[in-house]
């Protein structure tokens, strides 16, 4: 009888789409790549930003161009439907940050580890965009070619192994 309940149940539960061994997915909007390429002084100059979202903990890596150069960081942040709010934030020091990634420092490098930030990203239209505090924006107010797309693939562009691997690191709770 218990064997015929069970067979049962399980018939049931598969035409209902409900599975014993494997929870629903979860919605985890911010994790992906996103990237931009533009020519620059006849050069291929490229944007990117890989995230990795657990739960509404967000992690990612980023790279831009600026005044002649490449500028990388890392940073941590928390989602709530649309938009992350970065809280934290390392790397080359830019626009971004002045305080270097703990282990990734010169050594006469004056700020280490960690810095309070007040930017955040939004996703519209199936781009990331950038914003500060208070002025993210609403998806209806963002024209539909602005920000960063979507990428498959960063084409080669994309972060090292010691940054994938911080990634990983970070999206399971450590820094």
């Amino acid at each position: 009888m218990r064997f015929i309940m069970v067979a049962i149940l399980s018939v049931a539960a598969l035409g209902c789409g409900v599975s014993a061994t494997k929870p629903a997915p979860v919605a985890e909007p911010f994790t992906g790549k996103w990237m931009r390429c533009e020519t620059w002084q006849g050069a291929e100059i490229c944007e990117y930003k890989q995230l990795v979202q657990r739960g509404n903990r967000v992690c990612g890596v980023q790279r831009y161009f600026a005044t002649n150069a490449y500028y990388e960081q890392r940073f941590v942040g928390t989602a709530k439907a649309n938009v992350a709010r970065i809280e934290k934030i390392c790397g080359d020091p830019g626009s971004e940050t002045d305080t270097y990634c703990t282990g990734r420092a010169p050594s006469d490098a004056e700020k280490v580890g960690w810095e309070a930030s007040n930017e955040k990203l939004a996703l519209c239209n199936g781009r990331l965009h950038g914003a500060s505090e208070g002025d993210a924006p609403g998806c209806g107010a963002v024209s539909r070619a602005a920000g960063l797309p979507k990428a498959k693939s960063l084409k080669g562009d994309g972060p090292g192994p010691e940054d994938l691997a911080w990634l990983k690191s970070c999206a399971g709770g450590a820094e």
